[in-house]
């Protein structure tokens, strides 16, 4: 149904904007230029360089958070809700939050936002092993989603406003290839760090967080 509602959206709703020129060619020419684009272009290699470390630490992780939920639950009843609370509210709030940090990026700047956001949910991430009890977990789940979610949207307007308008569809058409990378490489890394232990994929997966955090405030300081 929401699935429908957002085709609904996208037909009735929405007002394309059409680039002043649009590209033309062959389909497979005009892809491998969007591609080369990309690649070849520092800052927007470097941006999804940095979309991409966030996404790889949350593909680590993500898959660990029900099993994080039962081992602080301790054996106790309503399993279920607690691994609900803890993952279903998380992903809510985190989309709630999401416009809020673009209206924020709008006013202070996108890449000061996405350093303290990454770095934070970086921290959240280490700091789940360690939570008391099932309400805390939610909380600093929900505090690493709505980060998340910040990263996210930061990584989007910098992409809108410093790609140049002739490359800037095909960019943002390839803006999840790091997920669908980290999707693949995020969860097998964590297969092999959980050996170690839950709290051992929290805490690498925040370290990632960390080393994004400092790429996004050196690396991205260069156009």
């Amino acid at each position: 149904m929401l699935s429908v509602g957002t085709a609904v959206m996208l037909a009735v709703g929405l007002h394309e904007v059409r680039p002043e020129a649009a590209p033309t060619g062959r389909v497979l020419a005009l892809a491998y230029g969007a591609m080369r684009g990309v690649f070849t272009d520092p800052t927007t290699r470097r941006l999804f360089a940095l979309f991409g470390i966030a996404l790889l630490a949350r593909q680590m992780s993500n898959p660990f958070l029900p099993l994080l939920v039962e081992r602080v639950n301790g054996g106790q009843i309503g399993l279920a809700s607690a691994i609900a609370l803890v993952v279903g509210t998380a992903a809510l709030i985190g989309g709630l939050i999401s416009p809020i940090a673009g209206a924020i990026g709008d006013r202070v700047g996108f890449r000061p936002v996405l350093a303290i956001s990454i770095f934070g949910a970086g921290l959240a991430l280490v700091l789940m092993p360690i939570a008391p009890n099932v309400l805390w977990l939610a909380v600093i789940s929900v505090a690493s989603a709505g980060l998340s979610a910040a990263v996210s949207a930061m990584i989007f307007g910098l992409l809108a406003v410093e790609v140049p308008p002739d490359r800037r569809s095909a960019t943002l058409n390839l803006v999840y290839l790091p997920l669908y990378v980290a999707g693949i490489v995020g969860p097998a890394i964590g297969a092999v760090a959980v050996t170690a232990g839950l709290p051992a994929v929290c805490v690498l997966s925040g370290l990632v967080l960390s080393l994004g955090a400092l790429f996004a405030v050196t690396g991205l300081g260069r156009k």
